[in-house]
């Protein structure tokens, strides 16, 4: 990949371009409109821009190498103070967008100088001498090698994915440093930059790029990470870095399982997005024209839940070639643009009173302090009833598990009670939108369940969970991931894997996607749900801490620490952190703040999902 193709690299627009495309602003935006991310102010907002020093003269070789690794987390003019800890020659090369590792702090810095004298011709060249020889009396320049060693948090690449680092990973970089005019400059360094965990959260922020799943029902998102600079409000790179992100495709994982309104071969026509006012127009190739209407339709409301995240853009536009796109507000079976069918839904909410089970034993919902019995199913109070579960629509369909679980039995509403599955130790039931619900035997044989009233039971393929103990298994509210809670050789794993289904019009499951995991070092783990379309909950213990508590997960970013809940065997949340809840063989508890409360004798709560 070139310099200029990276998709943090600065970006330059011409003076005739900018012009040129304000005047396309005034294109009228068409096809379906669909809301951002709902944030409650700007991504910017308590980002502080850090202001770093620049070389203080007389500085060591290694002082040096620290004031650049302090310099490098301040990102205006394109990292100018870190540059001038360079040589000239080496700082218009150096790309720190290529990666950044993030360690915890300073202390855990290792560093070590190995001191020298200047040799080569590009050494020479470098401090302003002859071209490879100490001729007439030229002294050579003293040199220096640093090399840099410690231990990492993390890791996100070029396309800001942001990956844990595996429990004790460690980077080691190496400087070569040159007397340059008197005082010590870096002549030589690896693209990509360090970072300490405090700088990183001050100046980075998670973005969201839309996909769909594969029916056009839901939009699904993939995190990525990019700094964000408060001195550069106006700045055009960010939306342009989050339309090449979008065009390139989901990530491995979710290819199957989530799709694009944009034809393979898109890509962006200009350089750079262009946003004029509050509208930003994204010009493509013309291998967009290929798109059938649905995918257009699609492919703007991608590009508009993904840019409307940023407060400075309230519309988008796509232009071909610079001359506007038609994306059509209908189709042959609907001209009505409000129809649900053509609109994908961003964050799906669920209804915030979760399933219970009661002290006799029966489903109830729980509002507050009250229980109210759920009405026609009570043919789910068995002996033992636990793992309660409701359709996603919060109403339609019930399911448990019965005592030694079994048997997972379903009933809908003044219907009869039916035993869907069958199997050993199987994992709480969780419905999918499209109407199927989920389990797994506990001793993992490649497979897991989907089951629905009207299909004979599914064995989805899932490979890599052989030789697994299934812990819990939930889907995403878009039907088109899940995440899995695993223990395997005395160690618990928490996977994230794509759901591929058929084409049959029944979104039959078929395959669970080969995983990415989300906690390197999770060492226990009694039960997960969803929090929100981008953050899971798990309940269990990491290796840097003693006791079993609840994580929040964000797929794609950071693990957030929850107190403790004394007792806890299962956790829930309906939409958002705030609304945790955690199950004891003591009652419910529900997060408020840092504390836990206990607001019903019930056990077992749920959400839709």
């Amino acid at each position: 990949m070139s310099p200029g193709a990276r998709p943090l690299r600065l970006l330059v627009l011409t003076l005739a371009v900018a012009t040129f495309l304000s005047a396309c602003a005034a294109i009228p935006t068409t096809g379906p409109v669909v809301a951002g991310r709902k944030v409650s102010a700007d991504p910017r907002e308590g980002v502080f821009q850090v202001l770093p020093d620049g070389p203080v003269a007389g500085a060591s070789a290694e002082g040096i190498v620290t004031g650049f690794l302090r310099a490098a987390a301040g990102f205006g003019d394109d990292h100018q103070v870190a540059r001038s800890f360079l040589t000239p020659q080496r700082r218009l090369s150096w790309q720190p967008e290529a990666s950044v590792a993030v360690y915890p702090n300073e202390s855990s810095l290792q560093l070590k100088t190995v001191r020298g004298h200047a040799t080569s011709a590009s050494s020479l060249r470098s401090a302003g001498g002859p071209d490879g020889s100490a001729a007439n009396g030229w002294t050579p320049p003293e040199t220096a090698t640093v090399t840099v060693r410690t231990p990492i948090d993390a890791r996100i690449d070029a396309d800001g994915r942001y990956r844990l680092a595996d429990p004790g990973e460690t980077v080691t970089t190496t400087f070569d440093l040159i007397k340059y005019d008197g005082q010590w400059r870096i002549s030589s360094l690896s693209d990509g930059i360090l970072v300490t965990a405090a700088d990183f959260d001050l100046t980075f922020r998670p973005f969201p790029v839309y996909f769909t799943d594969v029916a056009g029902h839901y939009l699904v998102p993939d995190v990525h990470w990019f700094a964000v600079s408060r001195d550069e409000p106006g700045s055009p790179e960010l939306p342009t870095v989050l339309v090449r992100v979008l065009l390139e495709g989901p990530p491995a994982w979710m290819k199957g399982a989530v799709t694009t309104g944009a034809p393979a071969g898109t890509v962006m026509g200009l350089s750079a997005v262009v946003v004029s006012g509050d509208v930003a127009t994204v010009d493509l190739n013309d291998r967009v024209r290929s798109a059938s209407t649905r995918q257009r339709q699609l492919l703007l409301s991608q590009l508009q839940a993904t840019l409307r995240q940023l407060s400075t853009i309230g519309a988008v536009q796509i232009t071909v070639r610079r001359l506007a796109f038609d994306v059509p507000a209908g189709s042959s079976d609907s001209s009505d643009p409000s129809d649900p069918s053509l609109q994908p839904t961003v964050d799906p909410v669920v209804d915030g009173r979760p399933v219970v089970i009661d002290s006799k034993g029966q489903l109830a919902r729980l509002s507050g302090h009250t229980l109210k019995p759920v009405k026609g199913v009570t043919g789910l109070a068995v002996p033992g009833a636990n793992r309660p579960a409701v359709s996603s629509d919060g109403s339609s369909a019930y399911a448990v598990l019965n005592g030694d679980r079994s048997k997972l039995l379903l009933q809908l509403p003044g219907t009869k009670a039916v035993t869907l599955v069958k199997g050993d130790t199987l994992s709480a039931p969780s419905f999918d939108p499209q109407g199927w619900v989920w389990t797994s035997p506990a001793a993992n044989s490649g497979w897991v369940y989907a089951a629905s009233l009207d299909s004979d039971i599914v064995k989805v393929r899932a490979p890599w969970l052989k030789h697994m103990q299934v812990v819990g298994l939930r889907l995403s509210r878009d039907g088109s991931r899940a995440v899995v809670a695993v223990r395997y050789r005395g160690q618990a794993h928490l996977f994230l894997t794509g759901v591929v289904r058929g084409t049959d019009g029944q979104a039959r499951p078929r395959l669970l996607t080969q995983p990415i995991g989300l906690i390197p070092d999770l060492q226990t783990v009694k039960d997960v749900a969803w929090v929100d379309e981008d953050q899971v909950v798990v309940l269990g213990r990491r290796s840097s801490d003693r006791d079993e508590r609840p994580w929040v997960v964000q797929i794609g970013g950071t693990i957030t620490p929850a107190t403790v809940v004394s007792g806890a065997e299962s956790i829930a949340a309906g939409n958002g952190e705030s609304s945790l809840m955690a199950g004891t063989p003591n009652g419910i508890q529900v997060r408020s703040g840092a504390l836990w409360v206990k607001v019903s004798s019930a056990r077992w709560p749920a959400f839709p999902g």
